[in-house]
């Protein structure tokens, strides 16, 4: 499915001529009245228009945009979202029309021209070679699928059944909140996702009966849901839960191949739902996501890299290339908070790693489950950039500790490398003597743990829509250990000659470095296990790329495990890190 790459508005609202790149994630933030609900009024607009191309009727371009463009194209109607027309053209510039042009990753467009009025909208669609559509027949391809969330509002103490034409035609509208009930059960395959997602996001919340024939007319919905030892009404209890219901449902009710976007979604959220968010809709796949926020709880929890700055007075937005810019952010949106301080204060621990474990981590609490997501979460969790700065943490761990009086400690997470035995005990010793809690992986680094021939054949099986079984995979695996032998043999021989100062030679080196391997795999270990992780990934994806059209990353597998799948060392990491006052300084199981 194509994705959305960018948005680009002309004359329109607060922007005269401005640029948004997205990828598959994307975290909006500004300061206020810097674009951001302009931006989402955007996409909502674009949202309508492409549910509207596979019925839309092509006809020339109308009179009110003589000049501005040429060719076919189709009117599409606002009503449903209430869209504004008033100064909707750049600083009352109503000599040029409003105009939205999306980008997707196909090289499919999607222009937009809004006028003075209502009947004043118009869309081209443009193919990858520039040629205009101008019949339903030329629109097979994909323009994309952006679904925004309706504003959440308070649910009707009575909600009466209505007709089926109505509430599609308000699925995405503003009214959408004030037919919720009649949409859970108008589609019970999403209701069914929608109550499981519900009950594993929110700690003791169960939905106990949900019927359509309630009233006087018998014609009223009534969806009782309990919460702790409390039973009623959804009506009835509080906006926070009704808006996460919200949400939730937005959720489950679209398909993977969405682009789904959020506006502001943690006004009504508690901190640990805001970061609780970013993980479900991580965990259900969506082609893309993007979300406009305040909040410092979803900021901190995304890398740096898919946080993206709107600013009106440049020409583009675009990814933050350096962490300091979204602090900066911060602070121009009035925030003094400080993301990974405020955290270190609250769990108590500054967790250290050495490259990129924190998302990986992340993913496998949220599948632990609700109290570990949260209490993990909370937690800083800071990357020292390679094991050559892990003094680095060191030195922070005991300034901490000495300005909070000991209540404050430091962990760190190493990968192990291609290191000798003697190299991982010199670390351990030299982490209790400095007062740091330290653990380093048993597998070369953190990828090597998610390389699993039956989440591989499951994740590919998905995406090529073929049967793919976890023997082919295996093979494959087989294959690239093959191919990173020598690789593997090689590095522990250069890490072998370093050690030993240049007293060993080469061929003595080798054959040394064979010896280790032949011992790691006597011990139960293969060599997909101690080889590089980020090479033995990419050559499983090459190999799947070239055999069924389907490439993948670690983390796509990280993803794609589900909670009895998941490697025991890394939960019992993580589990260890919600606990933090059981852990001991030096080595740590």
């Amino acid at each position: 499915m194509a994705k959305l790459k960018s948005l680009t508005l002309q004359n329109f609202r607060g922007f005269s001529d401005h640029k948004i790149e997205f990828g598959s994630e994307t975290i909006l933030i500004g300061k206020n009245n810097a674009g951001k609900t302009t931006v989402i009024e955007a996409l909502r607009v674009l949202s309508v228009c492409q549910a509207r191309i596979p019925t839309a009727v092509y006809e020339p371009v109308p009179a009110w945009l003589d000049g501005h463009c040429a060719g076919a194209g189709f009117h599409f109607s606002l009503e449903t979202i209430d869209f504004g027309f008033s100064n909707i053209q750049h600083a009352y510039n109503s000599s040029q029309p409003a105009i939205i042009r999306a980008k997707s990753s196909n090289h499919t467009e999607v222009h937009i021209f809004l006028g003075r009025g209502p009947k004043e909208v118009f869309c081209q669609l443009q193919l990858s070679q520039r040629a205009l559509v101008h019949s339903r027949a030329m629109a097979s391809k994909s323009f994309g699928k952006v679904k925004v969330m309706p504003p959440v509002g308070s649910l009707l103490p009575h909600e009466k059944r209505i007709s089926k034409e109505r509430l599609s035609k308000y699925l995405n509208g503003y009214l959408a909140y004030r037919h919720f009930r009649n949409q859970l059960y108008e589609r019970p395959a999403d209701y069914r996702l929608f109550k499981k997602l519900l009950e594993d996001t929110w700690n003791g919340l169960a939905i106990q009966h949900f019927e359509n024939d309630h009233g006087d007319g018998r014609n009223e919905f009534s969806l009782l849901v309990r919460e702790g030892r409390f039973t009623s009404e959804i009506s009835w209890h509080g906006h926070g839960l009704q808006a996460w219901m919200q949400t939730v449902w937005f959720l489950a009710r679209n398909d993977k191949n969405s682009t789904v976007v959020l506006d502001e979604p943690d006004v009504y959220l508690h901190a640990d739902l805001q970061r609780k968010l970013i993980k479900l809709i991580e965990s259900l796949g969506f082609d893309q996501a993007i979300i406009a926020t305040h909040s410092s709880e979803i900021i901190g929890d995304v890398p740096f890299n898919h946080v993206t700055v709107v600013q009106k007075r440049d020409r583009v937005s675009k990814p933050a290339e350096m962490a300091n810019e979204i602090q900066t952010a911060l602070k121009g949106m009035g925030s003094l908070h400080s993301i990974q301080l405020a955290k270190v204060a609250y769990h108590g621990l500054i967790f250290f790693v050495e490259g990129d474990d924190k998302p990986f981590l992340t993913d496998v609490a949220y599948k632990l489950g609700p109290r570990k997501f949260d209490a993990f979460s909370s937690m800083a969790i800071q990357e020292i950039k390679g094991k050559g700065n892990w003094e680095h943490a060191i030195g922070a761990g005991k300034a901490l500790s000495q300005a909070s009086s000991g209540e404050i400690r430091t962990a760190l997470l190493l990968d192990r490398d291609f290191m000798l035995e003697h190299q991982v005990s010199d670390f351990q010793k030299k982490a209790a003597r400095d007062g740091l809690i330290l653990k380093i992986w048993r597998r070369k680094e953190i990828e090597n743990y998610f390389i699993c021939s039956k989440v591989i054949a499951r994740f590919v099986s998905e995406r090529a829509g073929l049967p793919i079984n976890a023997d082919q995979i295996e093979s494959m695996i087989q294959t690239a250990e093959i191919a990173l032998y020598d690789d593997l043999m090689l590095s522990i021989s250069d890490v072998i000659q370093s050690d030993e100062r240049g007293r060993i030679s080469t061929k003595s080196a080798v054959q040394k470095a064979k010896s280790l391997i032949e011992e790691r795999l006597g011990e139960g270990d293969k060599i997909r296990d101690i080889a590089n992780g980020k090479d033995m990934v990419s050559n499983l994806s090459r190999q799947c790329q070239e055999e069924f059209g389907v490439s993948f990353n670690a983390l796509n597998l990280c993803k794609s495990m589900r909670l009895e799948e998941l490697p025991q060392e890394v939960t019992e990491l993580v589990e260890a890190l919600t606990q933090p006052k059981s852990l001991r300084v030096g080595e740590f199981d």
